[in-house]
């Protein structure tokens, strides 16, 4: 009898713990981090995990986490701000007369350094707040080098540097990619070789990247190694730096490349002059609603990290926008200069659209903060099909009314009323009933 008791409690035992396993498992696989991202082949534009999900970057300066005093707060900060990841320095020394922090890596000092020592405290505090980020559904674009400037002939004695760091961080989900430099570009030959090594080692296939300054277009876009198209415009919101001109025109010439397009540091409050929130609301939206990527760049994420409840300009704006773009298939979704148009050229506007245009979206943006747009009409271009327009508040996702349209094809190029908005607009156009196609004429 007591073998048979015995018998029971184990079998239920085992049955338990497999249940937990199982629970466990569905847990992290229903995390935005349950496996590394990598560059879809199908969809190219965008990252996809093992399990099939695609990501929508929005990334946020924090070069110190990994030695600042309040790593819970930059945490708190960017989820509050939208944020998925975080953009880090592994090495470097950023804002030094202040922050006074050093994150060195190797043995020795940065006077006297020893290439294949390490600095197990730094790199265990390092582990520590990966996992910290990991638990808190947070990134990692993690950059290589800061500070330190290799040329070619230091290659070799930087191996054992790549392979602590594929040993020690490749193995967590959450890292998004492998930055090389951080806005340095004069070490080409060196970027290579560490570029294309990143890319044949890492058994888990994170993306591989750099960047260099501020420019009007990506860097090195045709390198093999360089996964994504990535450019900075750290510029402010005056009328130096156009909506149209400037920051539309480059997050399209980025979009040129067959990549994912990545503008992974703008202009931040102060010292870029990006003071106005509502400006930077349109530079993201600009910048996602033509199928980029973007990052919140703020004081927070520099010389202000351990700033508890630091808020910049803009803030507040962030988390409705990737909201939005994280609830629709934005993978599925490309550039088009087609289906929903305005012919105001005080306007601003991009849209994207799928090849079936099952789903559009088209933003619309004043160049002045503050105006209001009033009487605004959009031209619509859609095959044959009941459609839904839905007109949004960028601001806060509110629905400022719908309406039904038929079209009778891309012959037609008709007018609907935009309702009075201040600022900026998004549209979407949802397909209800696709119908049978007629054809243009000339092509009959």
């Amino acid at each position: 009898m007591n073998n048979l008791v015995s018998y029971i409690v184990i079998f239920y035992l085992v049955i338990l713990h497999t249940s937990c396993k199982e629970s466990s498992k569905t847990t992290s696989q229903e995390s935005l981090w349950s496996s590394p991202y990598h560059v879809d082949k199908q969809y190219p534009y965008h990252l996809v995990n093992n399990e099939g999900k695609h990501l929508f970057i929005f990334n946020k300066t924090a070069w110190a986490y990994f030695l600042c005093k309040n790593p819970e707060d930059v945490l708190a900060r960017a989820k509050r701000d939208g944020a998925n990841v975080i953009r880090v320095a592994l090495e470097g020394s950023p804002y030094k007369a202040v922050l006074k922090m050093d994150m060195w890596p190797w043995g020795g000092t940065r006077e006297e350094p020893q290439w294949d020592k390490f600095n197990d405290n730094y790199w265990n505090q390092v582990e520590d707040r990966v996992k910290m980020a990991l638990n808190n559904e947070i990134g990692i674009n993690l950059t290589i080098y800061f500070t330190y400037k290799p040329d070619k002939n230091d290659a070799p004695a930087q191996l054992a540097y790549w392979k602590e760091i594929i040993r020690r961080l490749g193995k967590y989900p959450n890292i998004l990619c492998w930055e090389i430099m951080n806005e340095y570009v004069k070490n080409e030959d060196f970027q290579d070789i560490a570029g294309e090594w990143f890319h044949e080692n890492d058994p888990y296939h994170s993306p591989v990247i750099t960047s260099a300054g501020t420019t009007d277009d990506a860097v090195f876009p045709d390198k093999p190694w360089m996964d994504m198209a990535v450019v900075h415009t750290c510029t402010g919101s005056i009328p130096q730096y156009d909506l149209k001109w400037w920051y539309l025109a480059i997050a399209r010439n980025a979009m040129s490349y067959g990549k994912p397009a990545f503008n992974n540091e703008t202009g931040r409050e102060i010292r870029h002059k990006n003071d106005d929130g509502v400006h930077r609301r349109k530079q993201s939206w600009l910048w996602s609603a033509s199928g980029a990527f973007f990052t919140f760049h703020t004081l927070d994420g520099c010389e202000a990290i351990d700033s508890i409840g630091y808020k910049a300009p803009g803030y507040d704006f962030m988390k409705p926008y990737v909201d939005f773009f994280s609830s629709i298939p934005f993978h599925t979704l490309y550039a088009n200069y087609t289906v929903c148009t305005v012919k105001t050229d005080s306007l601003v506007s991009t849209g994207l659209a799928s090849p079936e245009r099952d789903m559009s979206i088209a933003y619309i943006c004043s160049r002045n903060t503050g105006e209001i747009i009033a009487g605004e009409k959009a031209w619509l271009r859609l095959p044959d099909g009941k459609y839904t327009v839905t007109f949004i508040d960028p601001a806060t996702l509110a629905d400022l009314g719908r309406t039904e349209y038929e079209s009778g094809g891309l012959r037609e190029n008709r007018e609907i009323l935009i309702p009075d908005f201040k600022d900026d607009i998004l549209i979407k156009i949802d397909l209800n009933t696709q119908m049978e196609k007629t054809l243009i004429e000339g092509t009959k």
